[in-house]
């Protein structure tokens, strides 16, 4: 059997520190039921058929409580199993509802070449999936540990006691098929159990959701430093999902006190019935009865041997991401930053995905506030990996960034990334409405402030076209807005930031040529006192450009204004020959 890690089943119970109470109630009960199944039941079934089948008159009243005896100890046992079960049940939840969140802010924490490893459907898996298998086991393995073992310390003991009692007694090794129970339908209890049901799997879609918009916008949530507001909404749904689990549960759990209650009701009657007949079963029901809890007890601790097997290839797949090293940290003493003036400094930097194939290779580049700068270059040279340098998506194997003269490293994550604007090709938007996808970028901002940015993002007139203007939902993924128009809600977003540092990663790749020329005239303008950085394949963007680097395999190969690289550059000319610019500021051939 392979050794426990790091993060194995016990190690989990950790999370019950604040739940204490609930786990004594539910021990507590446990052990009720326990002594209750394994000695209580025998123990009453004998002395209860022995006054019965005596032969002998009793009482009227007597007769009544030894019919209702069988009823009050069921009642007793189906409670306290109950309570244990559903308490049990309560824990559990904690405990993956407490590692959902450690996973999900771990992932908060890890760089992006990890989810180059797992994408987000793994990861949804892993978070969702197996913790759920771990708590689901977990729950199961201690239910059973307090409760089976104490069923067969209490057989074991009433075996005991009456073999003490019957000296010559002999122990009739019967299996008990089954005392067929047929319970007429809860119809009410079914129908409330299906309705809760619906809701649990609501809120699972909730979390999944969560979850998946949150990996597949994850550098929109680090470059507008989103990660603690989207803990918060992640936490909502994980909470809504473990109130909706719990009344599944006691839903599930009150349909079996309530079956046994009635079944002990039925064996009540029918031991009745056996008195009357003038029948003698006491040694035996109380044996049978003794041996069929024993039994179950000793198949039920059986199971935990494969739930722990089952559990631990769950945690390993947790484990995967608990244990991934955090390679982007903050420094124990970060620079102190409020509003960067955007002046950025590439020093020898040297960056590789993968060691030995260098995708930046000493680059040297000074970019200066109030300017406006294109990268150009084929695909594959470089130029969306300098801009997530710039972020720190990424730390550069060699060399440093720089700005306004300090090491990137040397600020705070969130305070770097709240002084820049990132606008990527495919823009991250939510199943929101068009206002809360645009003051995603900054919370707090006001609705006139939302619509300004709009306004400076050509996109007020075609949001307040739509069927409910601001609050018209646009769909997961904004799937109800052409490419343009999602582009222009991310432009918004940006320009709603007031950032030092804006950056366009191939931002109009999808604008028609009207709105292209609308968005370059805003970038214009929003830009004359910022730092604008510009990865784009469309070369008419140039007339707004101040300096083009041009990238081929990693390496600035040519830099200068757009009109001296089309007399001078090799490279940039040929680029713009093949995207059919022959000249600035021509127009594009058909």
């Amino acid at each position: 059997m392979r050794e426990l890690g790091t993060w194995s089943l016990l190690g989990y119970l950790r999370f019950l520190n604040d739940t204490k109470g609930e786990v004594l109630v539910a021990i507590i009960t446990g052990i009720i039921y326990g002594l209750s199944s394994g000695f209580g039941v025998p123990m009453i079934f004998k002395h209860a058929s022995g006054i019965l089948f005596s032969g002998e008159k009793v009482s009227g009243v007597m007769l009544i409580g030894i019919v209702l005896l069988p009823i009050v100890i069921m009642l007793i046992r189906g409670l306290s199993g109950f309570l244990s079960s559903y308490y049990f049940a309560s824990c559990g939840q904690h405990i993956v509802e407490s590692l959902r969140m450690m996973i999900f802010k771990k992932i908060q924490r890890l760089h992006l070449g990890f989810f180059n490893d797992y994408p987000p459907s793994e990861l949804i898996s892993r978070s969702i999936n197996a913790s759920t298998i771990i708590q689901t086991n977990l729950v199961d393995i201690s239910s059973d540990i307090i409760t089976q073992i104490m069923v067969l310390i209490g057989a074991t003991g009433y075996l005991t006691y009456l073999c003490i009692r019957q000296s010559e007694l002999l122990v009739l090794l019967l299996f008990l098929t089954a005392l067929p129970l047929f319970i007429f339908p809860i119809r009410k209890i079914g129908h409330r159990l299906r309705q809760k049901s619906g809701q649990m799997q609501v809120r699972t879609t909730a979390i999944i959701d969560k979850l998946n918009h949150n990996l597949s916008a994850i550098k929109e949530v680090r470059a507008f430093g989103l990660e603690n507001q989207e803990i918060v909404r992640y936490r909502q749904a994980c909470h809504a999902f473990s109130e909706a689990f719990l009344n599944v549960i006691k839903y599930q759990l009150i349909i079996s006190p309530i079956v046994e209650i009635l079944s002990a009701a039925g064996v009540g009657f029918a031991m009745f019935y056996a008195y009357e007949r003038g029948l003698k079963l006491e040694i035996f029901m109380s044996l049978a009865t003794a041996l069929y809890f024993g039994y179950d007890a000793i198949k039920r601790l059986g199971d935990i041997s494969n739930k722990i097997q089952t559990s631990m290839a769950a945690v390993d797949r947790i484990e995967a991401i608990l244990n991934e090293p955090e390679k982007i940290i903050d420094p124990k003493n970060p620079v102190h930053i409020e509003k960067l003036q955007g002046d950025i400094q590439f020093q020898n930097v040297t960056f590789a995905y993968t060691p030995g194939c260098d995708v930046l290779q000493k680059i040297n580049v000074e970019i200066r506030h109030g300017k406006t700068y294109a990268f150009v270059g084929s695909s594959g040279a470089g130029k969306s990996t300098f801009v997530n340098m710039i972020l720190r998506f990424y730390d550069p194997d060699q060399g440093s960034i720089l700005i306004d003269g300090i090491d990137l490293r040397e600020m705070a994550k969130y305070d770097l990334r709240q002084n820049i604007g990132y606008v990527p090709q495919d823009p991250a938007l939510i199943n929101d409405t068009v206002f809360n996808n645009i003051i995603w970028g900054r919370p707090d901002a006001s609705y006139d402030d939302v619509v300004r940015a709009a306004q400076e993002a050509y996109a007020h007139d075609f949001i307040t076209k739509m069927p409910n203007g601001y609050d018209t939902v646009i769909g997961e993924s904004g799937n109800c807005l052409s490419g343009g128009q999602r582009q222009r809600i991310a432009l918004a977003r940006i320009f709603l930031r007031n950032c030092s540092i804006l950056i366009f990663d191939e931002a109009t790749s999808a604008l028609d040529s009207e709105s292209q020329w609308a968005i370059y005239n805003a970038i214009k303008a929003i830009s004359r006192d910022k730092t604008v950085i510009m990865i784009s394949h469309r070369f008419s963007m140039m007339s707004i450009v101040d300096e083009v680097f041009v990238l081929e395999s990693g390496k600035i190969v040519e830099h200068g204004s757009p009109g001296s690289l089309l007399t001078d550059g090799t490279l940039y000319r040929r680029l713009c020959e093949n995207n059919g610019w022959k000249s600035r500021g021509t127009e594009k051939k058909d």
